[in-house]
């Protein structure tokens, strides 16, 4: 039996899940558009399952106030009858009748407006008019009512009508498209079968050239992208199929219908929504640059959106898990010598953050800002852990590991905990120590070493000047003239230690290299 520490985690569940008392299964958005004004129509129908005895519902929603524009609600009815609501500026308030108090319901909401925020209505770099949801982190609720969390996963339904010189793009598969001539105007129907959070559910409207990419996969493979950029744009989408199926042949099956690379004019560089990704209007270079960004935001549909964290603290499961993913993909078509060399640099970043006064632990429940969160601690520093995880347990054994997570939360949330217990049982050696350092402890090894001879013998030294003290193999590659290479792993775990070089190396100038297998996340200082 393997123990662990559960404090922390405790605390952190009751944040994650103490706040609802109902699960929203299906949301079904109505959108008109218009051409020439930023106000849009919307009919919304939910299916709510409450989870416990409910006489108020409390959506998210964000109302005109304080002089922002926003979105106001003119109705809430639920099947053959009115329900009282009232809507405050961040939320929708509804009074459930006693028949509605319990079991699975519906409701429907008729609103209007112009969303301040997470629906981005705005012209791209050509001048053109563009229409993105950009929801990340909880942002969708900017432009309809919803349990803004990514513990509250559902399916979705999009019908969309739009002036007809543009194309709709959204999360699922394309259901339907029917004109509408009266209007000048396309009725665009979409659905996504697979439960996905708020944060990564979407639609795109602009003019957009498009391909079709061929895929040993049975997944349709999609680029959608300004037709000023189809060229390279559409060029850098061709490494999306080797992509998708190098995450099949590591974690496991595709999770969603399709996979749609959308250019767009939003707020990130790259943004994972579920199986219709968008990147940034300058992204796309058909590089090196743009090819680790599309395996970064492909492996998000693995992790991060069908797996998805539980809460907040958890966002290294989704962002560190895509960074080491596309570290995996770059040892894979690029080689060693370029995997080491992202290693390298995103140890050099953990350090820069930390340096510069970022005293978090992985599992980050502090930092107020959840944009402030997107930092090299959830990105390079979660990658940098499950670098190491892969060297404690093996390859194949963390590879299967990766695999059993991904099916036992697919479509599900998962905490830093859970992560931690699936490995944990599949291991022979105890993984407690390692995950309580590494997701709850602050900081990294800071390692000042040298070598030296004594008595004829040579030493190598390890003193950790960091506040938190770590245990840890550390690798040493030593060579000399006197005997071929030797690779010795000794076992860190006190602030200051000393190992004996092997003998056959004494009495000879001895060369040594630290780590030579970037198997630990540490920073050497002076």
């Amino acid at each position: 039996m393997k123990t662990y520490s559960y404090l922390l985690y405790l605390f952190w569940s009751f944040l994650a899940f103490g706040q609802s008392d109902y699960d929203v299964l299906h949301y079904d958005l109505n959108i008109i558009l218009s051409e020439d004004s930023k106000q849009i129509q919307l009919n919304e129908a939910l299916q709510i399952r409450l989870l416990a005895p409910t006489s108020q519902l409390i959506l998210d929603l964000m109302a005109p106030h304080q002089q922002k524009p926003g979105m106001k609600v003119s109705s809430v009815t639920a099947p053959y009858q009115n329900v009282k609501w009232q809507q405050t500026d961040e939320q929708l308030l509804i009074e459930l009748p006693a028949q509605l108090q319990k079991g699975d319901i519906q409701l429907f909401i008729q609103m209007s407006g112009e969303p301040s925020d997470g629906l981005i209505m705005n012209n791209n770099k050509y001048g053109d008019p563009t229409f993105f949801a950009d929801n990340w982190p909880n942002r969708a609720h900017y432009w309809y009512a919803c349990n803004d969390h990514p513990s509250d996963k559902a399916t979705y339904t999009f019908l969309v009508e739009s002036p007809s010189i543009y194309q709709v793009v959204a999360n699922g598969s394309l259901m339907s498209k029917t004109p509408k001539p009266e209007r000048n105007a396309v009725l665009w129907h979409y659905a996504i079968n697979e439960p996905i959070p708020t944060k990564v559910a979407v639609v795109g409207v602009a003019d957009f050239a498009s391909r079709r990419y061929a895929s040993s996969a049975d997944i349709p493979i999609n680029g959608f992208v300004y037709p000023q950029d189809s060229i390279l744009a559409l060029a850098s989408f061709e490494v999306a199929p080797s992509i998708l199926e190098f995450y099949q042949t590591l974690v496991g099956p595709y999770p969603f219908a399709e996979l749609n690379n959308v250019q767009s004019t939003t707020r990130y560089g790259g943004m994972e929504n579920a199986g219709c990704i968008f990147y940034d209007e300058n992204s796309l270079l058909a590089d090196i640059r743009s090819a680790h960004l599309i395996a970064h935001e492909v492996a998000h549909q693995w992790f991060g959106n069908a797996v998805s964290e539980a809460d907040w603290q958890h966002l290294w499961l989704s962002e560190g898990f895509a960074t080491y993913l596309t570290n995996m993909y770059i040892e894979t078509y690029e080689g060693q010598k370029a995997f080491y060399k992202q290693l390298q640099s995103d140890r050099i970043r953990v350090s820069n953050l930390y340096n510069n006064g970022f005293h978090q632990a992985l599992v980050d429940s502090i930092t107020p800002s959840l944009l402030d969160r997107l930092n090299a601690n959830a990105y390079q520093k979660g990658a940098w852990v499950l670098h190491m995880l892969r060297h404690e347990m093996g390859d194949s054994l963390f590879k299967v590991g990766l695999q059993q997570f991904y099916t036992t939360y697919k479509y599900q949330n998962a905490t830093s905990q859970d992560f931690a217990h699936l490995m944990d049982s599949l291991s022979p050696k105890d993984l407690a120590p390692f995950f309580n350092q590494w997701l709850y402890q602050v900081g990294h090894p800071q390692l000042k070493t040298r070598l030296f001879m004594k008595k004829g013998i040579w030493y190598f030294e390890v003193i950790q000047v960091q506040d938190e003290l770590f245990t840890f193999p550390f690798q040493l590659k030593v060579s000399s003239d006197a005997a071929a290479p030797d690779l010795i792993e000794f076992q860190v775990t006190k602030r200051k230690q000393q190992f004996e070089i092997p003998r056959e190396h004494t009495g000879h100038e001895v060369q040594i290299t630290i780590d030579p297998h970037m198997h630990l996340l540490f920073e050497p200082v002076e």
